[in-house]
Protein backbone atom coordinates (compact mmCIF):
# COMPACT_ATOMS: atom_id res chain seq x y z
CA UNK A 1 0.00 0.00 0.00
CA UNK A 2 1.25 3.89 -1.01
CA UNK A 3 1.43 6.06 2.18
CA UNK A 4 2.57 9.58 2.63
CA UNK A 5 4.69 10.92 0.12
CA UNK A 6 5.61 8.05 -1.26
CA UNK A 7 4.87 6.66 -4.98
CA UNK A 8 4.41 3.33 -6.38
CA UNK A 9 7.03 1.67 -8.26
CA UNK A 10 5.88 0.88 -11.69
CA UNK A 11 7.51 -2.73 -12.89
CA UNK A 12 7.65 -3.70 -16.43
CA UNK A 13 4.51 -5.36 -16.47
CA UNK A 14 3.15 -1.71 -16.12
CA UNK A 15 4.85 -0.12 -18.52
CA UNK A 16 4.03 -2.79 -21.06
CA UNK A 17 0.19 -2.67 -20.49
CA UNK A 18 0.68 1.15 -21.34
CA UNK A 19 2.07 0.18 -24.79
CA UNK A 20 0.41 -2.63 -25.27
CA UNK A 21 -3.34 -0.08 -24.53
CA UNK A 22 -1.44 2.11 -27.18
CA UNK A 23 -0.95 -0.41 -29.63
CA UNK A 24 -3.88 -2.15 -29.42
CA UNK A 25 -5.67 1.04 -30.37
CA UNK A 26 -3.56 2.30 -32.70
CA UNK A 27 -5.83 0.91 -35.50
CA UNK A 28 -8.39 3.58 -34.54
CA UNK A 29 -6.62 6.61 -32.70
CA UNK A 30 -3.08 6.17 -34.06
CA UNK A 31 0.32 5.50 -32.05
CA UNK A 32 -0.43 7.54 -28.59
CA UNK A 33 0.81 7.14 -25.30
CA UNK A 34 -1.23 7.17 -21.77
CA UNK A 35 0.69 10.91 -20.75
CA UNK A 36 0.21 12.19 -24.25
CA UNK A 37 -3.80 11.40 -24.13
CA UNK A 38 -3.91 12.73 -20.34
CA UNK A 39 -2.62 15.96 -21.96
CA UNK A 40 -5.07 16.06 -24.96
CA UNK A 41 -7.78 15.73 -22.59
CA UNK A 42 -6.57 17.87 -20.11
CA UNK A 43 -5.93 21.22 -23.03
CA UNK A 44 -9.56 20.38 -24.22
CA UNK A 45 -11.11 20.84 -20.66
CA UNK A 46 -9.34 24.19 -20.48
CA UNK A 47 -10.69 25.30 -23.80
CA UNK A 48 -13.93 24.02 -22.96
CA UNK A 49 -13.68 25.92 -19.62
CA UNK A 50 -12.56 29.26 -20.98
CA UNK A 51 -15.42 29.32 -23.18
CA UNK A 52 -15.86 27.04 -26.54
CA UNK A 53 -15.53 28.92 -29.61
CA UNK A 54 -19.04 28.07 -31.62
CA UNK A 55 -17.15 27.75 -35.08
CA UNK A 56 -15.60 24.79 -33.41
CA UNK A 57 -18.18 22.78 -32.37
CA UNK A 58 -18.78 20.52 -34.97
CA UNK A 59 -15.23 19.39 -34.06
CA UNK A 60 -16.37 18.77 -30.92
CA UNK A 61 -17.39 15.24 -30.88
CA UNK A 62 -13.98 14.41 -32.78
CA UNK A 63 -12.10 16.19 -29.73
CA UNK A 64 -13.84 14.06 -27.38
CA UNK A 65 -11.64 11.00 -28.61
CA UNK A 66 -9.07 11.65 -26.41
CA UNK A 67 -11.39 10.45 -23.57
CA UNK A 68 -12.91 7.70 -25.69
CA UNK A 69 -9.14 6.63 -26.26
CA UNK A 70 -9.01 6.42 -22.38
CA UNK A 71 -11.55 4.65 -21.82
CA UNK A 72 -11.18 1.68 -24.08
CA UNK A 73 -7.23 1.77 -22.69
CA UNK A 74 -8.03 2.19 -18.61
CA UNK A 75 -8.94 -1.72 -18.57
CA UNK A 76 -6.26 -2.97 -20.30
CA UNK A 77 -3.79 -0.94 -18.14
CA UNK A 78 -2.38 -3.05 -15.07
CA UNK A 79 -3.91 -2.16 -11.46
CA UNK A 80 -0.72 0.15 -10.14
CA UNK A 81 -0.96 2.06 -13.68
CA UNK A 82 -4.59 2.70 -12.78
CA UNK A 83 -4.16 3.54 -9.33
CA UNK A 84 -1.10 5.94 -10.04
CA UNK A 85 -3.40 7.89 -12.57
CA UNK A 86 -6.97 7.35 -11.44
CA UNK A 87 -7.17 10.95 -8.97
CA UNK A 88 -5.54 12.53 -12.38
CA UNK A 89 -8.43 11.09 -14.13
CA UNK A 90 -11.55 11.59 -11.99
CA UNK A 91 -10.32 15.38 -10.92
CA UNK A 92 -10.26 16.05 -14.99
CA UNK A 93 -13.69 14.06 -15.48
CA UNK A 94 -14.84 16.35 -12.67
CA UNK A 95 -13.58 19.84 -14.47
CA UNK A 96 -15.16 18.63 -17.25
CA UNK A 97 -18.72 17.58 -15.57
CA UNK A 98 -18.20 21.19 -14.24
CA UNK A 99 -17.47 22.62 -17.26
CA UNK A 100 -20.54 21.51 -19.40
CA UNK A 101 -24.41 20.77 -19.12
CA UNK A 102 -26.25 17.56 -20.87
CA UNK A 103 -26.62 18.08 -24.30
CA UNK A 104 -30.60 18.69 -24.85
CA UNK A 105 -32.69 15.69 -24.81
CA UNK A 106 -29.61 13.75 -23.34
CA UNK A 107 -31.34 11.38 -20.32
CA UNK A 108 -29.37 12.18 -17.09
CA UNK A 109 -28.08 8.95 -16.81
CA UNK A 110 -26.32 9.10 -19.77
CA UNK A 111 -24.79 12.52 -19.46
CA UNK A 112 -23.04 11.46 -15.70
CA UNK A 113 -20.34 9.22 -15.09
CA UNK A 114 -21.04 5.63 -14.56
CA UNK A 115 -23.70 6.26 -17.54
CA UNK A 116 -21.47 4.64 -20.19
CA UNK A 117 -19.32 7.26 -22.36
CA UNK A 118 -21.33 10.15 -20.50
CA UNK A 119 -19.10 12.53 -21.68
CA UNK A 120 -20.17 12.13 -25.54
CA UNK A 121 -23.79 13.46 -23.69
CA UNK A 122 -22.80 17.03 -22.54
CA UNK A 123 -21.87 20.13 -24.63
CA UNK A 124 -19.62 23.00 -23.17
CA UNK A 125 -21.64 25.88 -20.42
CA UNK A 126 -19.75 28.66 -22.16
CA UNK A 127 -20.01 28.92 -26.14
CA UNK A 128 -18.39 31.88 -27.27
CA UNK A 129 -20.73 33.20 -30.73
CA UNK A 130 -23.30 32.43 -32.34
CA UNK A 131 -26.30 30.39 -31.63
CA UNK A 132 -27.33 30.17 -35.56
CA UNK A 133 -25.46 26.56 -36.53
CA UNK A 134 -24.86 24.57 -33.38
CA UNK A 135 -25.00 21.28 -33.50
CA UNK A 136 -28.38 19.10 -32.21
CA UNK A 137 -29.10 19.49 -28.54
CA UNK A 138 -26.83 22.51 -28.17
Amino acid sequence: MVTGMESPVLGSDDYASIRDAGQALADRYGMVTLNAMLERWTSFIEDVEDGFDADSAFDYPHDLRCRDWLAEAWPMLTEPVRALRDAELRALDARYLDATVPLRGAGADRAQPGGGRWWRHRRPRLVDGGEPGLPPGW
